[in-house]
């Protein structure tokens, strides 16, 4: 399965307060494991998890989040090797896994595929373990500990592969999470589209021949999400800052909702499905 990544980075942003409410630890696990999938079919690039509160910073729950993520993005031959057993993976087993193409499944090893591969020591050559029955042997130096990927094209007489790093692979490879203590304004300042998602803000359908126009020309895309307490509006007066000016577009993705409230989710699934349609 070879599956591009997208011609735009698309980074999502979340409070670091997602979850934090959840009243059971599986609850709580689920709902990442969700949100996971959904960025993972989408592509996107980065998750970022933000502070609402910049003074009183939820960072054990960030922390947590992070590592859920981590963990899922990395493919499954690996985690035992990257990952010591912690109470805050407990109940990971109960998560799908995310199937993106470089976490290959055992009838791929019979094709060419994609996998992802962890350089277990580098010298002059380098040796990088990958789920195959043998290890692979390289002859470059390479960072001892990193991850890279692996084009493997399997033959009769010897397994032929080529190394690439994460950031040069044309596959799509997962995301990566980052914790910013930044205040929004500054997190999202060199994105050329910056989104805000509010039940609050204009009907998507409304701007769709604009929003698409910008995004085709634009090299780096962000959408913000709010948290179960709080809208982006009232984030961003605990941030001090101006929320009109902040983001270029608020957006409804999800008008005339029969429910009460949107989880942040869902919030997540319904918006991604829509930018599905028109990012490249």
């Amino acid at each position: 399965m070879f599956i591009e990544k997208r011609n735009v980075r698309v980074d999502v942003l979340i409070p670091s307060s997602f979850s934090h409410e959840s009243h059971h630890p599986i609850e709580k696990i689920v709902r990442l494991g969700s949100v996971a999938r959904y960025l993972a079919a989408f592509r996107v690039d980065t998750l970022i998890i933000y502070h609402e509160e910049l003074n009183n910073p939820d960072e054990e729950n960030a922390k947590h989040i992070k590592l859920v993520m981590d963990y899922l993005n990395t493919a499954p031959y690996l985690r035992r090797r990257i990952y010591p057993l912690t109470p805050k993976l407990k109940y990971v087993g109960v998560l799908p896994p995310l199937n993106i193409p470089t976490h290959p499944e055992k009838e791929d090893l019979n094709v060419e595929h994609y996998r992802e591969g962890l350089v277990i020591s580098s010298n002059k050559k380098s040796t990088i373990y990958a789920g195959l029955k043998k290890m692979l042997k390289i002859d470059k130096k390479l960072k001892e500990g990193s991850r890279v990927i692996l084009r493997v094209k399997p033959s009769q007489d010897k397994m032929r592969f080529k190394v690439y790093s994460k950031r040069k692979s044309r596959v799509y490879s997962g995301f990566r999470t980052a914790i910013v203590s930044q205040r929004l304004d500054e997190i999202i300042r060199d994105y050329d589209v910056k989104i805000a998602t509010s039940r609050l803000g204009v009907d998507v359908r409304s701007i769709w021949s604009e929003l698409k126009e910008r995004i085709e020309k634009a090299s780096r895309v962000c959408i913000v999400f709010g948290s179960a307490k709080r809208g982006l509006k009232e984030i961003s007066g605990l941030h001090n800052i101006d929320y009109e000016k902040t983001f270029d577009y608020i957006i409804n993705t999800f008008p005339n909702q029969s429910v009460r409230t949107i989880r942040t989710e869902e919030a997540i699934a319904y918006t991604l499905a829509i930018f599905n349609l028109i990012t490249p």
